[in-house]
């Protein structure tokens, strides 16, 4: 792992009652079976960005997926956290942090997948590169998520010579991943099932909470003074380490259980009504978004804090099993 040195990062001036929003992507932001951000969702993020508020992009995409227009239309985060954890970079592309897969990893990974004919794609900056079954690959992302252009054919395995990779996912049955944490158990690394028979590979030890908490630190901000929203098993860390950590009503159990509030469903503009509400941003959705979360106390004013999580370090743990793939 690495801080790039030579950033300078002011911290914001506004009194807010969050300094850094770090917000998840897909079943978020982004509706699933849509493709891109819809409009009252990008402008509760742009006013909330205009309050002052640095806006930080929390996800399991590659650094091309995650900023892409295609993706969050008018939406331009400050910073983004990529790769489930693995890259930080700021609003100028500029990495920030970077902690990618060794070549033992990488190798062990082409040659595992290689022995067995299994599908196997590596997360660059410029996208997902695919060593092995292109074609499988990308009819599989246009199912999960609309977009292929993100995906490259890299079957000449050549990419990782100009730079590592900073995670893979893989298609395989799942005692095929069991067999592969068996022999390559000191290599540190994990799969993550996020579809049936499809994993994301990273990282012992690497999640969003990390990249956030190198973040907080460039900033010079708590964890207390970050709210943070998602909707996936990968997004508990950073919401238990957040002053607020909010989970969508969509989101899976682990992150409803990890959460201080539940938002309403991404389908419902969940992420907007709730920016909305916490940082009084006047764009008529406080009534929607108090109707939409459960457990709201008689009187509440929208956007009230029900239940914050209380802060804590930031999760550097291994994370269970279903997280999302993007």
């Amino acid at each position: 792992m690495d801080l790039r040195a030579g950033a300078s990062i002011p911290r914001a001036q506004t009194a807010l009652p969050y300094k850094l929003v770090a917000l998840d992507i897909d079943g978020t932001l982004v509706e699933p079976g849509c493709g891109c951000a819809r409009p009252v969702v990008q402008r509760a993020v742009g006013a909330v960005q205009a309050l002052g508020a640095k806006v930080a992009i929390a996800s399991g995409r590659c650094q091309l997926a995650a900023v892409d227009a295609r993706v969050l239309g008018g939406i331009r985060p400050d910073y983004a956290v990529c790769a489930g954890g693995a890259q930080l970079i700021d609003a100028a592309g500029r990495e920030l942090f970077a902690c990618p897969l060794t070549p033992k990893q990488m190798y062990a990974l082409v040659d595992f997948c290689e022995n067995y004919e299994h599908e196997l794609a590596f997360s660059f900056s410029d996208g997902y590169y695919v060593y092995i079954g292109h074609e499988a690959v990308a009819a599989h992302y246009r199912a999960l998520a609309e977009h292929t252009e993100f995906i490259r054919d890299g079957e000449d395995q050549n990419r990782h010579l100009k730079s590592m990779p900073y995670a893979a996912f893989c298609h395989m049955a799942p005692a095929r991943a069991e067999e592969f944490g068996r022999l390559y158990r000191h290599l540190g690394l994990r799969f993550v099932p996020y579809a049936p028979g499809w994993y994301d590979v990273c990282q012992a030890g690497l999640t969003k909470a990390g990249g956030l908490a190198a973040l907080l630190g460039l900033l010079g901000l708590s964890a207390g003074e970050m709210l943070a929203v998602g909707d996936a098993e990968n997004d508990v860390e950073m919401l238990k380490m957040a002053g607020l950590g909010v989970a969508m009503a969509n989101a899976a159990p682990p992150a409803k259980a990890a959460a201080g509030r539940i938002a309403p469903d991404v389908r419902e503009d969940g992420a907007a009504l709730l920016l909305d509400g916490l940082f009084g941003l006047g764009l008529g959705l406080a009534q929607r978004a108090d109707a939409g979360m459960p457990g709201a106390a008689a009187g509440q004013p929208a956007g009230a804090v029900l239940h914050a999580a209380a802060p804590q370090p930031p999760g550097m743990g291994a994370a269970g099993p279903g997280e999302e793939k993007l």
